[in-house]
């Protein structure tokens, strides 16, 4: 009878998705909880030990159906509320200082080339968020203002998830020592930014880091711009392997010099295939 349950859930839910509607919140969640209900049940062994093995299922399974609810409700509530050409257009300055940061960012060679191809798509990341989510969110809230991240971030991301090249101002009140950029703030950077830029090559469009490895080459000066570069190296179905680096903005003429550099495993979670695919 279960079983019978499940499998009309799951005709339902393809109507659904042929109908071109999406399925509500709670049709996730029950589809989901009658899916993992069985699953829990067939795997458990009998008596004590049994029972309690079928316990750490049963939370293994709802841990699952909590994450994909809470990134179901993120969606809704305006996670990605714009496009990637509408954030590129969204910033207005509204000091002296921060359109001097602005003009720098869109009259320098790097910016100007990366947008003559056709390949990368530019975008403000952060912006893409709605005000609701965006003041939860340390990247795209807390740390962006005066004396911190000054402007959104500029991103450059190749088709396919191949790539990412994303522009900074990093101000002076995210030092670990007076004068130079803390490093936690640093790896939260090649974080977020080499996960985004391998985004593409995988289901769903979304990624978690399962693993980031840093390496410190060069103290980091505050009040200066910073690119932060990933590519993404070997994809093998929900897994990405990426490497990346954070190196100066150079002058024209100049070679940049290397500050940080990384390598990470991004893996775009099961739970993602019960949500809607951002883009």
């Amino acid at each position: 009878m279960l079983s019978q349950q499940i499998a009309r859930s799951g005709r339902r839910g393809g109507q659904l998705a042929r109908g071109g509607q999406r399925p509500s919140l709670a049709a996730l969640k029950g589809a989901g909880q009658r899916r993992c209900y069985a699953e829990a049940a067939q795997a458990a062994p009998k008596g004590r030990v049994g029972r309690g093995l079928g316990l750490i299922l049963y939370g293994v399974a709802f841990g699952g159906i909590g994450a994909a609810a809470t990134w179901y409700s993120m969606v809704q509530k305006g996670f990605s509320s714009f496009t990637d050409a509408e954030t590129a257009r969204l910033f207005i300055p509204d000091t002296d200082e921060i359109q001097r940061i602005e003009d720098t960012i869109n009259n320098h060679p790097l910016v100007k080339e990366l947008r003559s191809r056709p390949e990368f798509k530019e975008s403000r990341p952060h912006l893409k968020m709605s005000q609701g989510i965006r003041s939860q969110s340390l990247t795209a809230g807390v740390l962006q203002g005066d004396g911190k991240m000054v402007v959104p971030p500029v991103a450059f991301i190749e088709d396919g998830g191949k790539s990412i090249v994303c522009i900074s101002y990093i101000g002076n009140q995210l030092c670990g020592h007076p004068g130079l950029v803390h490093g936690g703030f640093l790896a939260t950077m090649l974080d977020e930014g080499m996960a985004r830029g391998c985004f593409g090559a995988l289901p769903h469009n979304i990624a978690v880091t399962a693993s980031l490895e840093i390496n410190y080459r060069k103290p980091t000066q505050a009040n200066s711009f910073l690119v932060l570069r990933g590519t993404t190296v070997k994809v093998e179905g929900r897994k990405a392997w990426s490497v990346g680096r954070i190196e100066t903005l150079p002058e024209a003429g100049e070679e940049p010099t290397v500050l940080v550099e990384a390598k990470g495993l991004f893996i775009s979670p099961k739970y993602a295939a019960l949500m809607p695919r951002i883009t």
